[in-house]
């Protein structure tokens, strides 16, 4: 009677154990199928055209045709010129007083004016001036109000050389990326005074640079590309 009782279990229990060793003819079939469908559904896959890779901002700046101003040596010439003239020996202008006052002072200053031309450039692209390193890369923060040295064109409400076009010294430019609580630092405190925006002037943010590139080529960029300029 026990043996008749647990029959049931025993087939149930060989039953199991037979589908678990020897896999049946539909199940081998369907795992076929299955790994056919999969075949087809990855040929179908590699067949579809792959879509680029996302462009990133530095990439499309890479991009971007970049036009380098040449360097100018001609303002770091003029200062140590000056220098030697009030400081070297047998110069009609040479004295210790002289040459403590402005021979010293205009050879030091020459020789750092050539050492921002070797090593600073300024470039031109799409829709930005900017102040690089000759090697291409970033200059780093505004030594004055920070951020980049890099201007978008349409912030720029005023450009021009300093003394003259056909006597350039500084390199001008006035721009209203900056935010507004820095536009007072510096010269900006008269330049954006009362009385120069009653003459005419616009509100923003003033940078001067030593003319270390070759300025008609860098104005002739800012008309291009449509700066904004006081006449």
């Amino acid at each position: 009677m026990n043996l008749i009782c647990s029959l049931p279990f025993l087939l149930a229990c060989g039953v199991a154990k037979a589908f678990t060793t020897l896999p049946s003819l539909a199940s081998a079939q369907l795992r076929s199928r299955s790994a056919n469908s999969l075949n087809n559904e990855l040929i179908n896959c590699s067949a579809l055209p792959t879509l680029p890779p996302p462009c990133s901002r530095d990439m499309r700046l890479a991009a971007a045709p970049l036009e380098v101003i040449d360097p100018s040596y001609n303002l770091a010439l003029g200062s140590l010129a000056l220098g030697a003239v009030f400081g070297v020996s047998g110069s009609p202008l040479k004295s210790r007083l002289s040459a403590f006052l402005a021979g010293i002072p205009l050879t030091l200053f020459g020789l750092f004016l050539a050492f921002q031309t070797t090593t600073l450039r300024f470039t031109l692209d799409d829709e930005n001036f900017s102040l690089l390193r000759s090697s291409g890369e970033s200059t780093g923060e505004n030594v004055v109000v920070g951020g980049e040295n890099v201007w978008a064109y349409d912030k720029f409400v005023n450009y021009d050389l300093f003394p003259s076009r056909s006597f350039p010294i500084l390199v001008y430019f006035k721009e209203i990326q900056t935010p507004e609580e820095f536009w007072n630092v510096g010269p900006g405190e008269q330049a954006n005074s009362k009385e120069a925006i009653a003459k005419g002037a616009v509100p923003g943010q003033v940078h001067f640079f030593p003319a270390i590139a070759n300025t008609e080529d860098l104005i002739k960029g800012f008309e291009e590309h449509g700066c904004a300029k006081i006449e």
